[in-house]
């Protein structure tokens, strides 16, 4: 599982977790800054570009439905959502190399969006 430096990911319920017998799990972490390798910062980036940049929406709530709508409307614009998930799966497999994973694993950003 690759994952970012989030306090979750470091606790220490996360580390007692990882002491299961046969868990078959491996934590890969990425560099402490590294939006180039976390999926949510491209998506975060193309929903500012769409719905936040230059707007003032008022309300917090105001922006919420809006991005809401965004992200409700990608299961929609899976061709495109695909296109943009190309350079993240790019950078997840630069990630993946010399940790032992496979190319297999790098697919897990695209099918996590």
């Amino acid at each position: 599982m690759i994952c970012d430096n989030a306090p979750a990911h470091r606790g220490e319920a996360l580390r007692t977790y990882l002491t299961t017998p046969d868990l078959r799990l491996r934590l890969v972490a990425l560099p402490a800054y590294s939006p180039e390798y976390n999926a949510d910062e491209a998506i975060w980036k193309w929903a500012r570009a769409e719905v936040t940049a230059n707007t003032c929406w008022g309300t917090a709530s105001r922006v919420r439905a809006e991005l809401d709508t965004f992200f409700d409307g990608l299961a929609t614009r899976a061709d495109e959502v695909t296109h943009r998930c190309r350079t993240q799966l790019h950078a997840d497999l630069v990630a993946l190399r010399g940790t032992g994973l496979t190319e297999e694993h790098g697919h897990l950003t695209c099918a996590s969006v």
